[in-house]
């Protein structure tokens, strides 16, 4: 039983959710603003509970992130129809949410940061103080704890984001030394070197993309006894283009552009410098890594493998808050600039 009480209380808070929406829809808010506070509490008391008997798990962590969310959002939402600027609270915590879920999916570790928590309990404080300023409007400055709340996830959002990008550093520290062995040629050679300057995504380069593919490859080659070695020379070298095509403005038929070619060029570039790697399969992994782009079907099991992992890492930083953030920034910007002319 003691194992299992801290699980019950926070399965607890998700069971309640029906109930707090329901009491909101019918503007039952003294009764909504009692059971809040018993359910916020029960979030006090699984952590407490685990620790007292030392059964905290990972298991647990996943489960008491995933109710905290829930209950958050669900009362945040409630808020949102009578006080306007809780919207803001709901959005950056939906980003943060994701960014956690975004984590989790890459590195399979549950974020667990200090200000994370605390942000957590200050919502919960900053949402039972919303639902009184409901009963007694005027008495509680909502506004300041609604702003200081809105402080505090942005805070929290930059730690998760910096340990992420640590947690990232370190993982290519600890790269396996078969891998290393299997390309440490490509990796060292200098025109493959040159690939570290040639920008891919957000705040990544070439060299860091092509790595991540490779070894996420490599890792899917051994588990499901498939050619490793091939998913790794074929994940370095499945953009070894010539150039950086965000600096190539010369104009070509919509079919000719980087999107369609550069798979085909990756393959010239790998045949010309790296021939004792390559044979069929790598050569027909690296030409076909963009299908459908490039039509012709991946011939391999490998090649499909570097197709999916390729696309799942280049997606992601659609999922990176400042990314997310420097669009919408340019987005207002090119708008301003429209309405002034």
């Amino acid at each position: 039983m003691k194992k299992i009480i801290p699980n019950i209380l926070t399965l607890s808070r998700i069971f309640f959710i029906p109930f707090i929406v329901y009491f909101g829809i019918k503007r039952k808010f003294l009764i909504l603003l009692l059971l809040t506070a018993l359910v916020a509490f029960t979030d006090y008391l699984d952590g407490y509970f685990a620790r007292r008997f030392q059964v905290e798990s990972e298991f647990g962590a996943k489960l008491d992130a995933v109710c905290d969310k829930l209950l958050a959002l669900s009362l945040l939402l409630l808020l949102f129809f009578f006080h306007h600027f809780f919207i803001y609270i709901f959005i950056l915590e939906t980003l943060i949410a994701s960014f956690n879920l975004y984590t989790f999916y890459k590195t399979h570790i549950v974020q667990s940061l200090l200000i994370g928590k605390i942000k957590t309990w200050f919502i919960f404080i900053t949402i039972l103080l919303g639902y009184i300023d409901i009963l007694w409007p005027k008495v509680i400055p909502i506004r300041l704890f609604i702003f200081l709340t809105l402080l505090l996830q942005f805070c929290s959002l930059i730690e998760y984001i910096e340990n992420y990008k640590n947690n990232s550093k370190k993982k290519e520290k600890k790269l396996n030394k078969e891998y290393l062995e299997i390309v440490r040629p490509i990796l060292e050679n200098e025109e493959f070197l040159k690939r570290k300057s040639f920008p891919h995504h957000y705040k990544e380069s070439v060299y860091d993309h092509v790595l991540r593919v490779s070894y996420d490859c490599y890792k899917i080659g051994k588990k499901w006894h498939l050619d490793y070695r091939a998913l790794a020379i074929a994940g370095l070298l499945h953009d070894f283009y010539e150039k950086p095509w965000q600096t190539d403005f010369e104009k070509r038929p919509f079919f000719q552009k980087h999107g369609f070619t550069h798979a085909e060029n990756a393959r010239c570039n790998a045949l010309k410098y790296f021939p004792e790697f390559m044979n069929e399969k790598i050569a027909s992994m690296i030409k076909t890594h963009m299908f459908p782009l490039n039509k012709k079907l991946p011939k391999y099991k490998e090649s499909w493998i570097l197709t999916l992992v390729d696309k799942a890492d280049s997606i992601d930083f659609l999922f990176h808050p400042l990314m997310l953030s420097q669009a919408v920034r340019k987005g207002i910007e090119k708008k301003q600039k429209k309405c002034s002319k």
